[in-house]
């Protein structure tokens, strides 16, 4: 089998839940990135076997450059795939350096060694001392991988790190010693800081127009609003509103089309943002929606807001935004 009817094989088998739309924007089709080969066993118990390997872009941290990823009659392997992609991709779009990152490294947990690995570790240097961003593509249901890999950074000590399954991804951000309350919208590229992908502007020809709905309105429920006591249409409604209006102004007032419904790294700058678009929108001059009452907010309910409570809003469906819900508003930044 050539490398684009082996792949084709491997993320089409039942039970795979991995594809690879994450991948679409590296100038060339996955099959001319990989170079996947056979080998035939030649002894032992599955001698007569035909096995597919990878070839690694860069050594795996137990020197091995190669990586089984399918077997006649046997598992594939979709996640080592997907790993190779993002060295691709880490070299060639966020440009860093070979010598800068390990694969599959060991991860020490207290007095424990090697009980686990994390597939990727970017360093900020080729001295690799200190990690700047883990990768995690190993597994495909995103609960349970974004949960280990908060455990590699907190191990680690990286403030950065992303959790991928070839189409699916959220990056977590943990300024150090914050809780995991933030996210990006982008790794960081060599030489960046999670700052400045918070603090670049972007405009309206930049942000995606290729996006899941579906699973946006899935991590607002799960990484925003869970156990937060608020009502998630209301919370989730909002959210929207404020983005169409900004989108809107962008279009109609704004000099080249700068979009402002973004997180800021302080996240009270975040809070007064959005609360500012939905304020905006919540005056009547947006034509899309009808809301019953202006939106009027008191001076003092930026300070009293609190969990599941905002004082004085006189619109019941734009009430402001809880501070918890902002300082853990991740998906809809700038997507």
């Amino acid at each position: 089998m050539t490398t684009k009817e082996l792949i084709e094989k491997i993320f089409k088998e039942p039970g795979i839940k991995f594809d690879l739309t994450e991948f679409e924007t590296l100038g060339k089709p996955v099959h001319d990135i990989l170079n996947i080969y056979e080998k035939t066993v030649e002894s032992g118990r599955d001698a007569g076997k035909t096995k597919y390997f990878l070839k690694s872009f860069i050594p795996f941290s137990t020197g091995n450059e190669e990586v089984q990823v399918y077997v006649d009659g046997g598992k594939s392997a979709p996640e080592e795939i997907i790993r190779q992609l993002w060295v691709y991709k880490l070299i060639h779009q966020y440009g860093y350096k070979e010598d800068e990152m390990d694969l599959e490294k060991g991860v020490q947990f207290g007095t424990e060694i090697g009980t686990k690995a994390a597939d990727i570790i970017i360093y900020e240097d080729n001295t690799k001392e200190t990690p700047k961003i883990i990768v995690e593509c190993k597994k495909p249901r995103r609960k349970d991988g974004i949960e280990q890999l908060k455990s590699y950074m907190n191990a680690k000590g990286a403030p950065t790190a992303i959790w991928s399954n070839g189409s699916d991804s959220i990056i977590l951000y943990r300024p150090y010693p914050a809780q995991f309350d933030d996210t990006l919208f982008d790794l960081p590229k060599r030489g960046q800081t999670p700052k400045d992908v918070l603090e670049a502007k972007k405009t309206l020809l930049q942000l995606k127009k290729d996006f899941n709905f579906k699973k946006i309105l899935q991590d607002l429920e799960e990484l925003v609003l869970a156990d937060s006591g608020k009502d998630e249409f209301n919370e989730i409604f909002k959210l929207i509103f404020a983005k169409i209006w900004d989108e809107k102004e962008a279009q109609e007032n704004r000099k080249d089309k700068v979009v402002e419904f973004s997180k800021a790294l302080d996240p009270d700058i975040t809070f007064d943002r959005i609360n500012g678009l939905l304020t905006a929108a919540g005056t009547g001059r947006v034509k899309c929606f009808t809301c019953p009452q202006a939106v009027h907010f008191q001076p003092s309910d930026r300070n009293s807001v609190s969990l599941g409570r905002s004082a004085n809003a006189r619109c019941a469906s734009s009430r402001i935004f809880s501070r918890r819900s902002l300082r853990r508003f991740s998906v809809w930044a700038i997507s």
